[in-house]
């Protein structure tokens, strides 16, 4: 009786022995697989739950709309965006739809000019457009554009060279505060006389200058009260002298009125990245429709 006892104790001591080895062996896998980076620290510490996860997991499909082509184009459009993903369903089975937005295509403006100060140069600093579309300076007005040369330019001498298909006109937030509007505006109107003279087949476009957040209109510097009134007067002048007027103005604007914080830069004036994006979005669509 004693031997079987001391029989069936060493068969439990063998078995007890092979569970502890085949544990050590898993044990050192697991290890080499994580340390040589073909295993996840998450994998190792839901092995335990993978039966679990895998019933109770739901099913997502994703759905990608493609990108629009436009008519003056021969290659496809081109985004800086990311997919904004909108989700629908009853959270059980859900679909997941990536919806593209401020989508431009950069051929469109191949053969354009945007003319503007501080803020328009940033369509250069973020790479948007190269120098050759892009008459910009830091301060300059509807005063100085026609009447100051820099780096041997004014816009009307730079338009009369490039000859470009568009012009673009986004001028005014600098003299805002000291100016007058009347007087930026008559001085917009001598600008653009000006540049039909040198370039009669191109289409002027006139932009309206953009928001002011709360925070800056509080430093007592510029105003939505004068963005508007001035935007307004562009507007009259624009119909009146026959060229297209653009209210980007409206389009970078929070619901309470002022320069949405997705666009605006910490200075509550000039653009973030995505303002750019929004802007030559904005401007195709509308020549387009």
């Amino acid at each position: 009786m004693a031997k079987r006892k001391t029989d069936g104790l060493s068969v439990a001591i063998v078995i007890l022995n092979v569970l502890i080895v085949g544990v050590i062996i898993t044990l050192c896998v697991l290890i080499y697989l994580y340390m040589s980076g073909k295993l996840e620290q998450t994998d190792v510490s839901n092995l335990g739950q993978a039966a679990q996860t895998s019933a109770t997991t739901t099913t997502t499909q994703i759905t990608t709309v493609p990108f629009e082509t436009t008519a003056e184009s021969t290659s496809s459009t081109t985004t800086t965006t990311e997919p904004v993903f909108e989700t629908t369903g009853d959270g059980t089975d859900e679909t997941i739809v990536a919806v593209e937005t401020d989508i431009y295509d950069t051929e469109f403006y191949a053969d354009d000019l945007f003319i503007g100060d501080s803020i328009a140069t940033g369509l250069l600093n973020y790479g948007y457009l190269n120098s050759d579309q892009v008459y910009a300076q830091i301060g300059l007005n509807p005063e100085s554009a026609h009447a100051t040369e820099y780096d041997g330019y004014t816009a009307v001498t730079r338009a009369e060279e490039l000859q470009p298909k568009r012009i673009y006109i986004m001028l005014g937030s600098n003299g805002l505060a000291y100016m007058g509007n009347t007087y930026m505006v008559e001085q917009t109107q001598i600008l653009i006389e000006k540049i039909k003279e040198v370039t009669p087949d191109s289409y002027i476009y006139l932009i309206s200058i953009p928001p002011v957040t709360k925070a800056h209109e509080s430093e007592g510097q510029e105003t939505m009260a004068m963005v508007n009134g001035y935007n307004k007067l562009l507007k009259e002048l624009a119909d009146e002298i026959g060229v297209i007027y653009l209210d980007l103005c409206s389009e970078l604007q929070d619901s309470t009125g002022y320069f949405s914080d997705a666009y605006a830069e910490a200075d509550g004036l000039h653009f973030l990245g995505t303002a750019y994006k929004k802007m030559l979005s904005f401007i195709q669509k509308s020549i387009q429709e």
